[in-house]
């Protein structure tokens, strides 16, 4: 059991303020009541309650974490990415996963509002709910959004162009020579999703062809369904000579539906898939992938939560980062 700052004062023999006052080296303690008490929270390895003094004094050096989605491999990179940015500066992280439920989160918003944590850090999800929106307006509840949106952004906020990482996927691939290009992607109702399917739209406009319904995806994110993507659209009235797949799982599927099928990539289909990460590493041949700047949205999002908590930061920020198209094999057209 933990020894608490009580038990030291009993066993000194003097009142928990003198302990508080010995420990945080202030002033009002003798020398030797002092020295006392500094070897009796060494001999049984006292550890303040960060929680209670950070309560105590309205600041607990800890920020909430909380994300929509925890089988992303995106997002856990944004994550570990903050806690480094944390620890630098002696913060801690709270990590509260929602599995996009408004319901978990507006629990875990009583951390903000019960001031147990000094700020909140919110990665992906739903558009921004009415009771995160009204706590946005309260200044004590600093607050900053990462890949997230809000009908009316009141949000200090990191996204990504998700339109235009599509964008230049689809210029890449026009470049190489392949026009039945599929798009296997989330719902349509997500909004990251949806952006990712604008920029598709507009690559298309732009270089002056026109979009096939029938090669734009919805599906789940998970491994299973980019596999059964890939045998659907096979039996669909167009096939595609190329793919580019919106998430990481859904990839990993896609491929090894294809290569089940017994085709050859990119001799059969070209492939671009998304996040640069130890799942798309292991793909043979080398995976052109749209890789999300995760150590800059996750530095971004902390430098401006701190500057917020610290009543630094000048009105509203917001900045937007574009994913990076890395070329690699799977999208190199054999005969271009």
């Amino acid at each position: 059991m933990q020894i608490t700052l009580k038990d030291i004062a009993r066993m000194a023999g003097v009142a928990e303020s003198t302990v508080s006052r010995a420990l945080n080296d202030k002033p009002g303690v003798g020398q030797e009541t002092k020295a006392k008490i500094l070897k009796l929270a060494q001999k049984y390895n006292y550890r303040p309650n960060q929680l209670a003094r950070g309560l105590a004094v309205n600041k607990t050096n800890m920020i909430a974490v909380i994300l929509a989605e925890m089988d992303s491999p995106g997002n856990i990179e944004i994550v570990k990415n903050i806690e480094k940015a944390a620890e630098e500066v002696d913060y801690q992280i709270i990590l509260c996963n929602t599995n996009n439920d408004l319901k978990k989160e507006k629990s875990y918003l009583s951390l903000l509002e019960a001031n147990q944590v000094d700020g909140a850090i919110f990665i992906g999800g739903k558009l921004v709910s009415s009771q995160l929106l009204r706590l946005s307006f309260e200044e004590k509840n600093p607050m900053v959004l990462v890949n997230r949106l809000a009908e009316e952004n009141f949000f200090t906020s990191v996204l990504t162009n998700y339109s235009q990482g599509i964008y230049k996927a689809v210029e890449h691939l026009f470049e190489q020579g392949f026009r039945k290009i599929a798009l296997i992607c989330g719902d349509k109702d997500n909004l990251t999703e949806s952006e990712k399917i604008n920029g598709y739209y507009q690559a298309y406009t732009e270089a002056g062809f026109s979009v096939n319904e029938d090669l734009i995806f919805s599906t789940g994110a998970d491994r299973t369904s980019g596999y059964n993507a890939f045998l659907e659209i096979m039996n669909r009235d167009i096939i595609p000579d190329a793919f580019i797949s919106t998430r990481e799982l859904t990839t990993i599927g896609l491929v090894e539906a294809i290569k089940f099928g017994g085709y050859f990539i990119p001799d059969d289909f070209a492939v671009v898939g998304y996040g640069d990460n130890i799942l798309t590493s292991v793909i043979d041949p080398p995976l052109t992938v749209l890789n999300e700047p995760a150590a800059e949205l996750a530095k971004l999002s902390f430098d401006f939560l701190l500057k917020l908590i610290k009543d630094k930061l000048e009105g509203q920020q917001i900045k937007v980062l574009t994913p990076e198209l890395i070329v690699r094999e799977s999208s190199i057209a054999k005969y271009n």
